[in-house]
C-alpha cells in the first residue's frame, strides 16, 4: 500500500513539474514575416520577441532595387494598430529629445538592403525617464509588449522627391 502511495505521489510531482506556468502564453504570428514590394524597394516586417515569450519589435529589411538613393521618413513612418495609426517608430541608439522634435531619415544607396529593429514610440518604456540616451548602446529605450491583434507598419519612402507607402501588416496572437 505504502509503495502505490508513494508512485502516485512521485507521479503527481512529474505531472507538475511539466505543466506549463499558470498564465504564460506564447504568442503567434500569422505570418511570421509580411513581405512586400513596388517598382523601387522590397520590405520585409518580421515580428521579434527578443528574450520574451511575447512580441516587442520589428525586424524591418528594404531593399533598394533602384539606382538611386532612398529615404526613409521616419516622421511619417507610423505604427499601425488593428488599422489605426499609433504613432511613430522609435529604435536603440536614437536619443529620446528627438522623438519629440524630428527623427533624423536613414537612407538607403542603390542596390543596398537597410535592416533595423523598430518598436512602436507609444509603447516604449523609458529607464529611467531622462532627456538622453543612457550609453552608446542605446539602453534607455526599451520597446514594451506588442498587443494582439493586426500590428504593423504605415512605412514611407522618398524615391526620387516621390513618397511611396508600403503598408505591411501581421496578425498577433
Amino acid at each position: 500500500m505504502k509503495t502505490g502511495c508513494w508512485s502516485v505521489l512521485l507521479l503527481f510531482i512529474m505531472l507538475t513539474a511539466c505543466a506549463p506556468e499558470r498564465g504564460a502564453r506564447n504568442w503567434t504570428s500569422i505570418p511570421s514575416v509580411r513581405a512586400g514590394e513596388n517598382r523601387v524597394f522590397d520590405a520585409r516586417l518580421e515580428p521579434l520577441k527578443q528574450d520574451k515569450q511575447f512580441f516587442v519589435s520589428f525586424r524591418l529589411d528594404i531593399m533598394n532595387k533602384t539606382g538611386r538613393t532612398l529615404t526613409i521618413d521616419w516622421n511619417k513612418t507610423r505604427y499601425v494598430h488593428n488599422g489605426r495609426a499609433g504613432g511613430p517608430f522609435v529604435f536603440k541608439g536614437i536619443d529620446p529629445k528627438t522623438i519629440r522634435n524630428a527623427i533624423p531619415p536613414d537612407t538607403i544607396g542603390p542596390g543596398e538592403t537597410f535592416s533595423r529593429e523598430i518598436f512602436p514610440a507609444g509603447l516604449v518604456a523609458f529607464t529611467p525617464m531622462r532627456e538622453e540616451v543612457l550609453d552608446r548602446k542605446g539602453r534607455g529605450l526599451f520597446p514594451g509588449p506588442l498587443p494582439a491583434g493586426r500590428n504593423g507598419i504605415h512605412l514611407v519612402v522618398v524615391y526620387n522627391g516621390e513618397e511611396i507607402v508600403q503598408k505591411l501588416t501581421v496578425e498577433i496572437q
